[in-house]
C-alpha cells in the first residue's frame, strides 16, 4: 500500500521528468542557450513558478537535461576498450573516446564536465540516475565502474590514472602533474574548437597528440614502450544496431 510519502515521491520524479524532457527537447532544437524556464514550463505543460518547487534554479534542470546526451559515450566505452592490454592502454583509449565524443557536443560537454565552483553537480549528478535508473551502467568493467557517475573531468581522470601507479607505470606525483596538464590542454583545445579557431580533426589530433607526448614523458621510462599507437585508439566502427541502442542509453 502506497503511503503518502510515496505519492509525493512519483508525483516528483513525474514532474520533474516532464521539465527534463521538456528543456531536452529544446536543446535539441535550439541549444543549451534558448532553454528558459518559460518555454520548459509551456512544454511541460506547467506554470513557470511549479519548476521551482522541483529544481533549484534553471541551471540545475539544464544541467539533468544535457545528462541524456551521455548515453551514447557510456555505450561506446566498452567498445574502445576492447583488447587494451594495461592501464596505459586503457587511459589512453578513454581519453580518445571523452575526445571524439566532446567534439560531436563541444558546448553540453564542457557544461557537464568542465564547469568548476558548483558544489551541487555531484549531487544533480546522483540524482539523475535516480530519475532515470535505466540509465545506470551495470557490471562495466574496471575502471568504468568507478567513473561513469563522476562528472567531474579532474577526478574521472585521477581515478583512471590510479591504476597506472598502481601497476607502477607512474608514480602519483608524476600521475598529478600529468593530470592538471593534460586537463589544461583538453579544456583550451575544446574551447578553441567551439569557438571555430580549429576544426574536429586537427582538435581531436592535437588534443590526443598532447596526451600521448604529455603521458609518454611522465611514464616511468622502463614502461614508455606502452604508449599505444594513436592509429589504434580511432573510434570503432559502430552497427547500426548499436546506434539505435546507444541512442535509448
Amino acid at each position: 500500500m502506497q503511503t503518502s510519502q510515496d505519492r509525493s515521491k512519483i508525483k516528483q520524479k513525474r514532474i520533474m521528468t516532464y521539465f527534463i524532457k521538456a528543456a531536452n527537447e529544446i536543446i535539441k532544437q535550439e541549444g543549451i542557450g534558448a532553454v528558459t524556464i518559460r518555454k520548459a514550463a509551456d512544454i511541460a505543460g506547467y506554470a513557470s513558478a511549479t519548476l521551482y518547487n522541483y529544481f533549484d534554479n534553471l541551471p540545475h534542470l539544464v544541467f539533468l537535461a544535457t545528462m541524456h546526451y551521455l548515453g551514447e559515450y557510456h555505450a561506446a566505452l566498452p567498445r574502445y576498450l576492447a583488447g587494451c592490454k594495461n592501464s596505459v592502454e586503457r587511459y589512453m583509449a578513454i581519453c580518445q573516446c571523452f575526445t571524439e565524443f566532446s567534439l560531436d557536443e563541444p558546448e553540453i560537454y564542457k557544461l557537464l564536465f568542465f564547469t568548476h565552483g558548483d558544489e551541487k553537480l555531484e549531487e544533480y549528478t546522483r540524482q539523475y540516475y535516480e530519475l532515470f535508473p535505466e540509465k545506470i551502467k551495470k557490471d562495466w568493467p574496471a575502471p568504468l565502474d568507478k567513473i561513469f557517475n563522476i562528472n567531474n573531468i579532474y577526478r574521472r581522470s585521477a581515478i583512471m590514472l590510479d591504476d597506472c601507479v598502481n601497476e607502477g607505470f607512474l608514480s602519483r606525483e608524476s600521475a598529478d602533474a600529468f593530470n592538471d596538464i593534460a586537463l589544461m590542454v583538453s579544456k583550451c583545445i575544446l574551447q578553441d574548437f567551439q569557438d571555430g579557431l580549429l576544426d574536429k580533426d586537427t582538435a581531436l589530433k592535437k588534443t590526443m597528440d598532447y596526451y600521448h607526448h604529455l603521458l609518454g614523458s611522465y611514464l616511468d621510462p622502463a614502461h614508455r614502450n606502452l604508449m599505444p599507437d594513436l592509429e589504434s585508439l580511432k573510434r570503432p566502427q559502430v552497427t547500426p544496431g548499436e546506434v539505435e541502442l546507444a541512442a535509448q542509453a
